[in-house]
């Protein structure tokens, strides 16, 4: 009896162990910028990164970012002006799953003067499942008038983070659009954050016909306010991969799919497979899809 107590106070002790840890975890990903740490209290101090006209960028929003008090609270920002060529913009946006932690974003567009004209938030349903090309991600895109708002701002709200989001297991998802058997995988969880990777696309459909707005005088006197010239921040390009090994049901699945799939001489999908797998960093899958061909090859030879 003294030994079954033991143990159940060992196991008590290491679930407290445990759940601490996870805390401390959740805690690092959802903690607000320090109240410190914020830049600056008007729009007309921010510093703007200049866009082209058509343009594609990535972007990191993480505690190198500045940081502002917004309405809703404290976010890490970036802040983008669209270029003076540009007319009608459709600009696209999409957060990135990285280290199991998303960034959820709400972008404000505003006008010359920098009043806020339009706010967006991108939200879960917004939610897009990795493919051959890219991976999970929130995406959504925007037709933007970029001469009444020529600055755009993208920062989180403290109301959007430390939710989970589920997304099922890329080898559940490829086995319900087959109609085959599910494997028995884990689905992916992932915590919405204060910091998160972004890129964003900016394609001009139509230029400029208007001439630019002048700027708001000052008070007192007629003196223009001078627009500060921003450097661009670095936006480095940064490749993003799983991270997590692959499980051995996904490793099974993926190897028995492109095997049926050579076999039946469908080396489309055989070779969509074989992409998605490397994605997920299946191990010796090239070599499962080469040994399938040479075995397609040795079965017609003896025919």
């Amino acid at each position: 009896m003294q030994k079954m107590q033991q143990l159940i106070h060992f196991s008590l002790a290491l679930l407290m162990v445990s759940g601490c840890s996870a805390t401390k975890q959740v805690q690092n990903i959802v903690s607000p910028p320090a109240e410190d740490a914020v830049c600056c209290t008007r729009y007309q101090d921010v510093y703007w990164t200049p866009l082209n006209a058509n343009d594609d960028i990535k972007l990191k929003i993480d505690s190198s970012s500045p940081v502002r008090h917004f309405s809703s609270g404290r976010s890490y920002f970036g802040a983008f002006q669209f270029s003076p060529r540009s007319g009608t913009v459709k600009l696209t946006l999409k957060s990135l799953v990285f280290h199991d932690q998303i960034f959820m974003p709400t972008l404000v567009f505003l006008d010359a003067d920098y009043h806020p004209q339009k706010t967006f938030q991108i939200d879960s349903h917004q939610l897009r499942f990795s493919d051959v090309f890219e991976t999970d991600r929130l995406e959504q895109s925007y037709q933007i008038n970029a001469e009444q708002t020529p600055y755009l701002i993208i920062f989180t709200q403290p109301n959007q983070v430390g939710k989970t989001i589920t997304i099922p297991h890329p080898a559940k998802r490829r086995a319900i659009e087959d109609g085959a058997p599910l494997p028995i995988v884990t689905d992916i969880s992932v915590t919405t954050g204060y910091q998160g990777s972004l890129t964003m696309s900016v394609a001009t459909e139509s230029i400029r016909q208007h001439a630019l707005q002048q700027s708001l005088p000052t008070s007192g006197n007629r003196t223009m306010v001078n627009r500060p010239i921003s450097p661009k921040p670095d936006v480095k390009s940064n490749s993003w991969q799983h991270t997590a090994p692959p499980q051995t049901e996904s490793t099974h699945y993926y190897q028995s799919a492109i095997e049926h799939a050579v076999s039946h001489h469908d080396i489309a999908k055989a070779l969509a497979l074989l992409d998605e797998a490397k994605t997920l960093r299946i191990p010796n899958i090239q070599q499962t899809f080469i040994h399938a061909i040479n075995t397609m090859q040795a079965e017609k030879c003896g025919k």
